[in-house]
């Protein structure tokens, strides 16, 4: 039967090092019979390259040898990291006490003296080599130990979750997830209890989550709060904990996890439902108005578009004319009329017309510096490319008047009144954040104050009708009542930002004219329509809107292929590159949006004729696409004419 040579032991190896043949003999023999394998050096140089080379598991050093000695021999061994850890035990005549001290200074693990008992040589021998191996062994465990905690170290400084012991309220362990949590150094970590960190309105619940624990209680429960950090950041957290002994004693181990962001996503949910049913308190119709309003104004802006179409055809005689206008005048009214059942209010009386607010703003202001205190500052701030509005003069003026007077009375020490315009374009994402708003372009007028601010309480409360936090002579609580009536009856909305020592901002959208517009005589003038023979590829997500434009450009003379969205698009495009001479791309899809969907035209042919369409103002996103490489732009909804124009200008303009 052969053995199995992986069950084979070899034998330990020996090295000998002795310039004395017959001592370096009868070692050999004695370790030989032992069961050692054996080699042998005659002097220290020829010791230090065999150790080097062979790495035996003892050496057998004498100390006195020509060339180099036993004791430099052990000192450049132990120097050697590919030697340091082979043991030698020196050999040395009894007389000699100080080679003794010496050898064991440099390094030797122990020593015998000549002459000597052949069996006590054997037995030290045998006893080094035990030493050795328990320490090797010990290496190795600590190795794997160390390989271990490595791996338990990778594991833990990794997660993406903090990990967190706590005991006797002080935190004993952590991962480097919880300092970034809370911003802090492991010395403040560890100097503090742990509900230091967390938020003041939370400390109860959570000292009481980590008692339950302890107790034995709360194991299944999942307990949410708030930690602070040193910058004031605010971060929620969800703890998983569990009961566990730490050094003998009960502690917590939990499992914390950052849901800051899945918060801030349900105080949005909730913030929004709040202000819907705010909306519906103010007034229900508005609930009704807003689930139909979308859909309406579709179906308006193709009777419109269509309309549009038809009154630019030459062979219609007069009576047909004057029917597509009023057509025409019928689908613009009732585009007003879904506005109007968007309001909350009709207690306002209004004579609106096409209104500059910019004109408006700079006409208070002059009366403002004559009315309120001079401690005060009045800062404009406005948009040279502000869009028109539909309002009343004297109402924008009540507006601006009674925010300005509520702005001086929080700051009797002075201070400072900004008021500013800009265009706003609001999509459906910010829409659902006020469901007074619809998706469209909005003159946004903010008022702002470095007053003294009010608490959310209050804010609650700021448009009620007879609510004041003034005394009794000092006002009514109808002033911002009257402001929000004012702007619901506009069709517009405001919102309230403050805190308390923060000051103030009032940021009132009031929704604008598709296009500057003088109110005169209703009949359209029959302009020449300007045609091509060019291919134009369509992508819009509307079908109805799809077709128009198809029916349009078609008896314009061009070819027009059409995409219901970003993907289909481009696909198109990269089938019928050489035909397409200009490409149409909506703004606002779903999936990929019409900016992506520029970008990858661009990429594909940097040449493309793109022209943006969108129902927002030259603002925003749209003036970003031009600037990102599209052509122009046009407006929705579509003004043929005009749309002509544009079309014409960018397929012969090199």
């Amino acid at each position: 039967m052969i053995a199995d040579p992986s069950l084979i032991k070899e034998p330990e190896r020996i090295l000998v090092v002795d310039d004395n043949t017959e001592i370096r003999d009868a070692l050999c023999a004695a370790l030989q019979y032992e069961g050692y394998e054996v080699h042998i050096a005659v002097n220290g140089k020829e010791a230090l390259d065999t150790a080097r080379r062979l790495k035996p598991n003892l050496i057998l050093m004498d100390v006195q040898m020509p060339v180099v000695d036993g004791i430099e021999a052990t000192r450049k061994l132990k120097e050697d990291p590919v030697t340091v850890h082979i043991p030698i035990l020196m050999v040395t005549v009894v007389d000699k006490k100080e080679n003794i001290v010496k050898a064991l200074e440099a390094g030797a693990i122990d020593y015998v003296t000549k002459p000597f008992f052949m069996p006590e040589m054997t037995a030290r021998v045998k006893a080094v080599l035990t030493l050795k191996k328990h320490y090797d062994e010990s290496i190795e465990v600590k190795k794997q130990l160390s390989r271990s905690e490595e791996k338990y170290r990778l594991v833990v400084d990794n997660a993406s979750e903090a990990i967190l012991v706590i005991q006797d309220e002080m935190s004993r362990f952590f991962n480097p997830k919880i300092r970034e949590f809370i911003h802090c150094s492991s010395k403040d970590l560890t100097s503090r209890p742990f509900v230091d960190f967390v938020h003041p309105e939370d400390q109860a619940k959570a000292s009481e989550y980590f008692k339950e624990l302890l107790e034995g209680e709360g194991a299944a429960r999942i307990f949410d709060f708030r930690v602070v950090n040193k910058r004031g950041g605010i971060k929620w957290l969800e703890a998983n904990g569990v009961l566990i002994s730490w050094e003998g004693k009960p502690a917590t181990l939990n499992f914390l996890t950052d849901v800051t962001e899945r918060k801030q996503a349900q105080e949005e949910k909730e913030k929004i439902q709040y202000q819907l049913l705010q909306a519906q308190k103010m007034e229900a119709v508005g609930t009704l108005a807003g689930g139909i309003a979308h859909d309406f104004n579709n179906l308006l802006q193709v009777i419109q578009g269509y309309g549009q179409m038809l009154l630019h055809d030459a062979n219609q005689d007069e009576r047909a004319h004057q029917a597509l206008v009023r057509i025409v005048g019928a689908s613009k009214r009732g585009a007003d009329l879904t506005q109007q059942l968007l309001t909350f209010s009709r207690a306002v009386d209004s004579d609106k017309r096409p209104l500059d607010l910019n004109h408006e703003v700079k006409k208070v202001k002059t009366l403002l510096e004559r009315t309120i205190p001079k401690m005060i500052n009045i800062d404009l701030d406005l948009a040279d490319n502000l869009r028109i509005v539909n309002a009343d003069p004297t109402q924008v003026e009540q507006i601006l008047m009674n925010l300005a007077v509520n702005a001086k009375d929080a700051m009797p020490e002075g201070g400072k009144l900004l008021i500013k315009t800009e265009n706003a374009i609001l999509n459906d994402e910010v829409c659902r954040l006020h469901p007074d708003a619809t998706p469209w372009v909005y003159a946004l007028l903010t008022v702002s104050d470095s007053g003294h601010g009010m608490d959310s309480e209050t804010q609650e409360h700021i448009f009620e009708p007879f609510y004041t936090t003034k005394d009794v002579d000092k006002g009514t609580g109808l002033g911002l009542a009257m402001v929000y009536g004012i702007v619901k009856n506009h069709n517009g909305f405001i919102s309230c930002t403050s805190d308390p020592g923060e000051g103030t901002i009032f940021k009132i959208y009031l929704p604008t004219l598709d296009r500057e517009v003088q109110v005169a005589d209703e009949r359209e003038t029959r302009a020449p329509i300007m045609k091509g023979s060019e291919t134009i590829l369509l992508v819009d997500d509307e079908e109805l809107i799809r077709d128009l434009v198809v029916q349009v450009l078609g008896e314009s003379g061009y070819t027009v292929i059409t995409a219901p969205d970003g993907k289909s698009g481009l696909k198109l495009y990269g089938e019928q590159q050489a035909r397409i001479d200009l490409v149409i791309l909506d703004l606002i899809m779903p999936e990929m949006g019409g900016r992506k969907c520029l970008e990858e035209l661009l990429k594909m042919d940097p040449q493309v004729r793109v022209l943006i369409a969108s129902g927002y103002a030259l603002d925003g996103p749209a003036i970003e696409a031009i600037k990102a490489g599209a052509r122009g732009h046009i407006s929705k909804p579509y003004d043929i004419k005009e749309m002509l124009r544009v079309i014409r200008e960018v397929l012969d303009h090199n």
